[in-house]
């Protein structure tokens, strides 16, 4: 079987397709900011390239593979649609908020995969004593273990947010409409047990997207958060190189992502800390209003 159909036919019985759909709702237009300056709306891209990686086998089909652009036509419609589902600040699958509106010189810090235990509590106390704020991500399951943990980081100035139940980083791209729905609602659930009754973010495993993920946020009201500054502690941990990454790309407005459950995470998230703090910038949870 030629190449270009192969990869659409694989698509299609992995993503399968929609059963509903919710209404599409615009993007603001929003002032000036530090990063980047224009906020693209792209509400339209994700049903013509839904319809297009669909319709391409069948248009192949037809010319049997014998017009040279259409075969053209095909690779391309296929690399759009995967770089729409691994490129974590691409909005064509769904709209991800990527920095937040500020006139000060402040910076939203979001650490992924915890909770982690005691070692969350240590950080939660370090940064308390610096008079930091963050918003956690926490993994639902992780959460269910000690649940106690949302009341430290509550207590503390914290937020906590949506992360999914298992954090299926391999196979979150490609699972259909229950299976996602399962990961987000349980989640949802571990947080509100644990006290959390506003559950209004979500962020994916490692940024990756989903043909249903929009129609699911928009049902239960939730947002994707993304982020503006990457730590490169997702692996492997060097706080030194972590902090020296993230201190050369801070702006204002910027949305820094780092990780608990390394063996150096809590080091890593200081040294950032302090490193920003000494250029001036204070650490904040922004509102909705702000997100962009």
């Amino acid at each position: 079987m030629p190449a270009p159909l192969l990869c659409h036919l694989c698509l299609i019985s992995i993503s399968g397709r929609e059963k509903k759909s919710w209404p599409v709702s615009r993007s603001a237009v929003y002032p000036p900011r530090a990063v980047p300056a224009v906020t693209p709306d792209h509400s339209a891209i994700r049903p013509f390239l839904l319809t297009a990686n669909y319709s391409m086998p069948f248009v192949l089909l037809a010319t049997q593979f014998s017009v040279p652009w259409v075969v053209t036509m095909a690779l391309v419609v296929h690399a759009c649609f995967f770089y729409a589902v691994v490129a974590p600040s691409c909005g064509w699958m769904v709209k991800v908020v990527t920095r937040f509106r500020t006139q000060g010189r402040e910076v939203w810090l979001t650490i992924d995969d915890g909770p982690d235990g005691e070692a969350s509590l240590r950080l939660s106390r370090e940064m308390a004593e610096r008079g930091v704020r963050a918003t956690f991500f926490v993994k639902g399951e992780n959460l269910e273990k000690r649940p106690e943990i949302a009341d430290a980081l509550v207590a503390a100035g914290h937020s906590l947010a949506n992360h999914t139940q298992t954090h299926p980083a391999h196979s979150f791209w490609a699972l259909r409409t229950k299976s996602l729905t399962r990961e987000i609602e349980s989640c949802n659930e571990a947080l509100d047990r644990a006290g959390i009754s506003v559950r209004r973010w979500f962020r994916s495993p490692v940024g990756l997207k989903n043909v249903f993920l929009e129609p699911i946020l928009r049902r239960f009201g939730m947002r994707f958060v993304g982020w503006s500054i990457r730590g490169g502690d997702g692996v492997t941990c060097d706080p030194g190189a972590v902090s020296k990454r993230v201190a050369e790309q801070a702006v204002p407005g910027a949305i820094i992502l780092l990780h608990e459950g390394r063996a150096r995470s809590n080091e890593a998230i200081l040294r950032v800390v302090d490193e920003l703090r000494s250029q001036g910038y204070s650490f904040v949870i922004p509102g909705d209003e702000q997100l962009v």
